[in-house]
């Protein structure tokens, strides 16, 4: 798959984090800034029946910001993402690893490998959100799953 190269897509800082992240050995499929969390079109913040129940207003769950600094990367292992400076996270390629995958009008989409829940009881998307290319990103993210599928031991 023919994609842009990595220097157009992320900045110096975003290379350098990147290059610390990588493991030996490891060959880098692509990598590309995201949107984070909290920019996905179709997050919709709302408490849940419960916090209405007991009095909070929608609006009172804190969430984290993502930064200008989030990006991803796909290896022929795992998947990196990396939100500001928390530590990143990773997923490693697996049959099943993409529970959902949506794709918008304007060609961003989020692929969600996990949802986690907050205190609240509200399920929240975690993994590739409101990514470029996103059709594109998918097909390669399958196509890497399938490579390090038949690459394991118990493949037949």
């Amino acid at each position: 798959m023919n994609m842009q190269p990595l220097s157009d897509k992320l900045t110096a800082l975003q290379q350098q984090r990147l290059t610390s992240l990588v493991r030996e050995g490891e060959s880098l499929l692509y990598a590309a800034p995201c949107g984070g969390r909290d920019s996905s079109p179709h997050v919709v913040k709302k408490n849940s029946f419960w916090a209405r129940l007991l009095g909070k207003k929608v609006g009172d769950n804190v969430s984290v910001s993502a930064t200008a600094d989030s990006f991803f990367a796909i290896t022929a292992k795992r998947v990196i993402l990396v939100e500001g400076d928390t530590e990143p996270r990773e997923w490693y390629l697996m049959l099943g690893l993409i529970q959902d995958f949506k794709q918008y009008d304007n060609g961003n989409g989020d692929i969600i490998f996990e949802h986690t829940l907050n205190e609240a009881g509200e399920r929240t998307p975690m993994g590739l959100l409101n990514i470029a290319d996103a059709a594109k990103v998918h097909t390669l993210l399958g196509s890497a799953i399938d490579a390090a599928y038949n690459a394991s031991p118990w493949s037949v």
